[in-house]
């Protein structure tokens, strides 16, 4: 009995990068998506508080260049095969960081790049290879709303504390711990590849 268990066990299941949540559904699947992702979630709130280091007026521009080019993104997604952009988006979360980190909100225009290049980034490297037809169209729409709400919780979060000294330099520090857990897990991933 005992072995027939581990030999059970020890049947392989395939290994998907993006695998949808077990019961949730491909809409709650993909909308829960960009928290199971450490590169995503890493480049969205590095870019979330980024955005709302110079304030919800002033981001307008950002968040809307972050809106088509995440649109552009998941579209580009159904129709081509994606190699693996995950050192690509813990380089780009690493960047963000150090924006963030350094409080580089003076220069519009890097916002708004940074914002569409981040944007595609996260939503390019998003398909779920286990769905397919009607099913893999809810998916994407889940998780184009789950990385806008991501992004738009930490742009309230990082706007919310620019009021206060302290609380701007505690948006900086996670600016920085950010850039620095991408980096680590870059560097790790660089060395030891799978």
């Amino acid at each position: 009995m005992g072995r027939g268990v581990l030999l059970l066990l020890s049947l392989p299941r395939p290994a998907l990068a993006h695998s949808p949540f077990e019961g949730a559904g491909a809409f709650y699947g993909g909308l829960l998506h960009p928290l199971g992702v450490p590169a995503h979630l890493l480049l969205i709130i590095a870019l979330g508080l980024y955005a709302g280091q110079s304030g919800i007026e002033k981001s307008k521009a950002s968040v809307l260049a972050f809106v088509l080019a995440l649109i552009s993104g998941l579209v580009g997604a159904s129709f081509f095969v994606q190699p693996g952009l995950e050192p690509t988006l813990l380089a780009a979360g690493a960047i963000v960081g150090l924006f963030v980190a350094s409080k580089l909100t003076a220069i519009r225009y890097l916002s708004v790049t940074t914002a569409a290049i981040a944007g595609f980034l996260v939503a390019y490297d998003s398909p779920q290879e286990s769905l397919v037809g009607i099913a893999k169209l809810v998916a994407m729409i889940g998780t184009g709303l789950g990385i806008f709400i991501a992004f738009c919780i930490a742009t309230l979060i990082s706007e919310y504390f620019n009021s206060l000294t302290w609380q701007k330099i505690a948006v900086r520090v996670m600016g920085s711990w950010i850039a620095a857990a991408s980096l680590l897990v870059l560097a790790l991933s660089l060395s030891y590849p799978v």
